[in-house]
């Protein structure tokens, strides 16, 4: 088997791998008023428990980019995806709320490792001219899942309820992990392995000021980003708006919609059309504040024209915005790149985590808790404030397309 047919396997294998993680990431939003009513909780312990997925997975960013520099792909992904069903099984079957926080935990950190493997393997096996092109129809496929743990996920859950809904996911994680094994090959090119010392390397990647300039905008931007889609968007509309379970769903399915229609589209603005990634980043980093800025203010009293307009909207910002992962690579040579990306997720997770949570907390402190819309509008507040700082931000960091290290500039004429 040539390579060019080699590299389509394993993009396919590692794209359906986390494609079943972002079903599995978001799908609590669907499940949120299932889980209260089943286990008499309220807004903080759902955040916190569904946080717990967060967590491990920012834990796990850096030794997994380590791995994946050093062990290479394969093993790094069978070794994390049996620790994922392990964790899927747990929190399908789980008795309490305590249970399901440790599948959730296990889930997290097994799944820690698909996005960023599959970053690496597209800078291993594809040009590096193509990356940020491959980068978005990686997340256009995943994200998929997106829409799947939508309005199909509640229709599922009414049923055979949400336990039967994620054992099915559970099944589809064990064969999903067997197909991987016998898809991944590895390149062994030395100049995809890292020999360095590991201090060494993560060194570079933390005095890099590019780097760390970078570092808040995963934080900010994808932590309210999944904050509403993953957990808070279906209580959101169900309470503010009077919806059903399957209701929700289908808007919130609009925000996985714009993201696998953009991702693409995005990546190659940027490495064919603009030859750029700022522009591209800004772009999203506009949209996004435009989608919190109309919750700010009009959340209570839009149509349904303009719910799925809204819900689209944020898809397509993220999905421009997602060019930061394609930056964060692009600052370091490709031997290492694996340990960069990893450290740059680790913000992503822990903004995940971090944001469902305190959402949690902030409709149960405020208005006495009865989550009505100035509750949720102070949240939307905050985010609009945040999208700031991430622009301001992007507008004092550097073009990284035409400044790529030794290493990387090399690979583009593979």
């Amino acid at each position: 088997m040539n390579k060019s047919k080699i590299a389509i396997f394993v993009f396919i294998s590692l794209a359906l791998l986390y494609f079943l993680s972002i079903v599995q990431r978001v799908g609590i939003a669907v499940i949120a008023y299932d889980l209260m009513a089943e286990f008499s909780a309220d807004a903080s312990l759902i955040g916190l428990m569904s946080s717990t997925y967060f967590f491990p997975y920012a834990i796990a960013q850096i030794p997994i980019g380590i791995m994946l520099d050093r062990i290479g792909i394969r093993k790094t992904v069978a070794i994390l995806s049996t620790i994922a069903c392990i964790g899927s099984f747990i929190f399908a079957t789980g008795s309490d709320i305590l249970a399901l926080s440790l599948g959730r935990a296990l889930l997290g950190f097994g799944v820690g490792g698909f996005y960023v493997s599959a970053l690496k393997a597209i800078a291993v096996w594809f040009d590096s001219r193509k990356f940020a092109t491959m980068t978005g129809l990686l997340t256009s496929i995943s994200n998929i899942g997106a829409i799947v743990a939508s309005t199909p996920l509640a229709l599922l859950t009414l049923y055979i309820g949400w336990r039967g809904s994620f054992m099915a996911i559970f099944a589809m994680m064990v064969a999903a992990t067997a197909v991987a094994w016998f898809s991944i090959k590895e390149d062994h090119n030395r100049n995809f392995k890292s020999t360095n010392a590991i201090a060494s390397d993560l060194k570079k990647v933390f005095t890099n000021r590019g780097f760390l300039i970078m570092l808040p905008l995963p934080f900010l931007i994808y932590g309210f980003f999944i904050g509403l889609q993953g957990l808070w968007g279906g209580p959101f509309l169900m309470g503010i708006y009077g919806m059903d379970k399957a209701t929700s769903g289908f808007y919130l399915m609009f925000i996985g919609i714009g993201f696998a229609i953009s991702g693409p589209i995005a990546g190659f603005i940027s490495d064919r059309i603009v030859h750029r990634r700022k522009p591209v980043l800004l772009m999203g980093q506009l949209i996004c504040l435009a989608f919190w800025g109309i919750l700010a203010l009009f959340g209570n009293q839009l149509g349904p024209a303009s719910l799925v307009l809204s819900m689209l909207l944020l898809g397509i910002g993220f999905a421009f915005v997602n060019i930061y992962m394609t930056i964060s690579k692009e600052l370091f040579e490709t031997n290492i790149c694996g340990t960069a990306l990893a450290c740059f997720n680790t913000s992503q997770a822990i903004g995940g985590g971090f944001f469902q949570s305190f959402m949690g907390i902030m409709l149960d402190s405020t208005y006495g808790g009865t989550r009505i819309f100035p509750a949720y509008q102070i949240i939307f507040i905050i985010a609009v404030a945040c999208m700031l700082v991430t622009i301001f931000l992007t507008l004092i960091s550097k073009e990284t397309m035409n400044s790529m290290p030794a290493c990387n500039a090399a690979n583009a004429g593979k």
